[in-house]
């Protein structure tokens, strides 16, 4: 999923709370003549680092997640739109 010249349309987005103020976001995301993936966001309600899982690069940082706003779908789609 290093695609620099497209981005990705971003299918749906899925959230799942976890304990003190940990969340995740899966996106199923798709970029042009490939199939559909997941990829996942996970972080905390309460700011700090993101963690990006994908089938391809494994877990990997978000580097200065704060540039998106604030872990939700809208930073998931800036995000997308960006990278």
């Amino acid at each position: 999923m290093a695609h620099t010249d497209t981005a990705p349309t971003v299918l749906r987005i899925t959230k799942h709370a976890g304990i003190a103020g940990q969340l995740a976001y899966v996106a199923e995301v798709q970029y042009p003549d490939e199939p559909a993936a997941l990829v996942t966001f996970t972080g905390s309600t309460y700011g700090g680092p993101v963690v990006v899982s994908t089938p391809t690069l494994g877990e990997v940082f978000v580097d200065d997640p704060a540039r998106f706003g604030r872990l939700s779908p809208e930073w998931v789609r800036r995000f997308f739109s960006e990278s």
